[in-house]
């Protein structure tokens, strides 16, 4: 279930990419896809269908140009607009784990994926997504804690 793409890690001001001698970095797993599904989009808009001339837009500019015809492989960033959005208790807990579902919908097809929530403290909450590919019964774990004091992600890998 291994994939080769870019790694990308939390800085502090979104995710960023990771070099190493002059060069960029790959990673050998869903991470990075996972990552941008829940923290990469746009957190200011949803992208709509359709937009007048010169209107300005707040969606992430790839969504228009790349699934323009397919909403459900678009990232806007529910999940984080959730968590800016919701209070950090039990109401809002169900609110974020729905929207991480909805986020993470466009990867049903390659894996299967089970998101969790827990709120860690009054500025502070994790988030657990298992994933394991549709064939095989081993499961990874990737564990963010969202710190929305800072309003930064803190990404643990758990293989």
């Amino acid at each position: 279930m291994n994939t080769t793409d870019i790694s990308l890690f939390e800085s502090g001001s979104g995710g960023d990419f990771a070099i190493l001698n002059d060069d960029l970095l790959m990673g050998e797993s869903l991470y990075q896809q996972i990552y941008l599904a829940l923290f990469g989009g746009n957190i200011e808009a949803s992208t709509k269908g359709s937009y007048l001339a010169g209107e300005e837009r707040f969606d992430y500019w790839g969504n228009s140009l790349i699934w323009k015809d397919a909403q459900t492989k678009q990232f806007n960033s529910d999940t984080e607009r959730a968590i800016q959005n919701n209070a950090l208790n039990s109401s809002g807990r169900l609110a974020i784990i729905q929207a991480a579902n909805k986020d993470l919908n466009y990867l049903n097809n390659v894996i299967n994926f089970k998101v969790d929530v827990s709120i860690l403290s009054v500025n502070r909450l994790g988030i657990i997504v298992s994933f394991g590919a549709k064939t095989n019964q081993q499961d990874k774990v990737l564990q963010m804690v969202y710190d929305n004091a800072k309003q930064e992600v803190i990404i643990e890998k758990i293989i």
